[in-house]
């Protein structure tokens, strides 16, 4: 009996000691049930132009607007917003970003044609232009008969019947206000946990701009067909499209690799591929291969200064040209007192042959049939803007168009070089813009 009082007392004994150690420890160590704050990052941006990746998204569509030659530098400011969202664990990424442009938003008549039935229309630049000229392909009879009758005191035929178009006939605005510019961008990424062969993050974003509507794309019959843009010879509503590089949409998705050395830089290797459609409806698959670094002077105090540099090569830079090279080297200082700063940016687009082309600037005075007035895509010229409309250009084009030696080679060679050395200009490599901000993190 003895011995089975010392069994059970060792039992308990033992009991009790077991609970103390499993138990003690968990009780002793309360739970927190506090969980971490999401990161919000705001910065709000008045920038001079909208330059990304070696495109003017609007200082390029101004020029063309407003009828000036195209700078280094032009002045199309915009604000941009955006916000930065990250997860508690600083896994997941959400980012919005929007442009709207701030001058120069409205519609303007850039051809300058005196005689038009809608925007973009064929027309006369002055009275008395011969109509071989303005409406070589006979699109607007009546536009026509307008000239004609002004021209001769009122006398000739009239095949319209009295019609009118809405607004009478006369100059149209064209749909190129820097409203079109507009536009909201998001992104989406995921942050592995870092690692000695560095950190990597994937994503997709998204961008999109407001003017979806078909206002926005002249009619079928201004010009012939263009089959680069407004959605490709399919859409009904396809015709000349001053805005031809405008993309209404534009996704892609990336992969980023912060490097594991020279961590100080922040060197980051990044790839894009755009599986979004333009250009005719057709997958554009463009790949955009960056390497950039940053490094802030003075991180910890109130004046700061920011260096950035990216380097970027494009796989394509777009479905129809097809073209490979250095799209752009970006380099920017930004100055910071507390939480303002202002920006210092230039773009330096090495590779030319990149943007020599109809499918970037748009076609001379937006005609498909002009595409040869950018012949060659190996001398870094387009044309320029303010050399193709208004009566003192047209009639200078109209005068060497009526070149006449008598010998047709002579004269189609003569013809293009004196087209082309009044039209063409050479394409800005250089490109700047400055921006002044306000960063907050909370």
């Amino acid at each position: 009996m003895k011995h089975s009082n010392l069994s059970l007392q060792s039992k308990i004994y033992s009991f009790l000691f077991l609970n103390c150690i499993v138990f003690f420890p968990l009780r002793s160590e309360p739970i927190s049930n506090e969980t971490k704050p999401l990161l919000i990052e705001t910065n709000t941006e008045i920038v001079s132009d909208f330059l990304w990746r070696g495109n003017s998204f609007a200082g390029e569509a101004e020029n063309r607007r407003n009828g000036a030659t195209y700078q280094s530098f032009t002045y199309a400011p915009a604000l941009q917003p955006s916000i930065n969202i990250w997860s508690p664990e600083k896994k997941f990424q959400w980012s919005l970003f929007g442009n709207f442009q701030l001058t120069n938003r409205d519609d303007r008549d850039s051809d300058k044609r005196i005689f038009q039935s809608k925007p973009g229309g064929v027309g006369p630049s002055y009275l008395g232009e011969e109509g071989k000229f303005y409406d070589p392909y006979g699109q607007d009879p009546c536009v026509r008969s307008v000239q004609e009758r002004i021209s001769n005191g009122g006398e000739g035929s009239d095949p319209c019947i009295g019609y009118s178009p809405n607004g009478g006939y006369g100059p149209k605005k064209e749909p190129n206000g820097n409203k079109r510019s507009d536009g909201m961008f998001f992104s989406m990424s995921y942050h592995f946990d870092p690692s000695r062969f560095g950190d990597f993050a994937v994503g997709i974003w998204f961008y999109n701009t407001f003017q979806k509507t078909p206002s926005s794309l002249l009619s079928p019959s201004t010009q012939k067909e263009n089959p680069y843009v407004s959605g490709g010879p399919n859409n009904k509503l396809n015709a000349n499209n001053p805005d031809a590089i405008t993309r209404l949409v534009w996704h892609e998705y990336f992969v980023q690799w912060k490097l594991p050395v020279l961590k100080i830089l922040k060197p980051t290797i990044s790839y894009y591929t755009q599986y979004s459609t333009e250009n005719g409806g057709l997958l554009a698959g463009k790949n955009y291969l960056s390497l950039s670094a940053s490094y802030t002077f003075r991180e910890e105090e109130f004046f700061r200064i920011m260096p950035h540099f990216n380097l970027g090569y494009a796989m394509s830079n777009n479905a129809v040209d097809n073209r490979n090279g250095i799209q752009d080297i970006t380099t920017s200082t930004s100055f910071f007192f507390g939480d303002f700063f202002i920006k210092l940016a230039h773009v330096f687009r090495p590779d030319l042959y990149l943007w020599d082309t109809n499918n970037y600037y748009g076609y001379a005075g937006g005609d498909p049939n002009k595409a040869n007035w950018n012949r060659s895509s190996e001398d870094g010229k387009v044309t320029n803007p303010s050399r193709i409309y208004g009566a003192y250009n047209t009639s200078i084009l109209n005068s060497i168009e009526q070149l006449n030696t008598g010998n047709s080679l002579t004269d189609a060679l003569a013809k293009t070089w004196l087209r082309e050395s009044y039209t063409l200009q050479k394409i800005p490599s250089h490109l700047f813009y400055v921006s002044l901000g306000y960063s907050k993190s909370f």
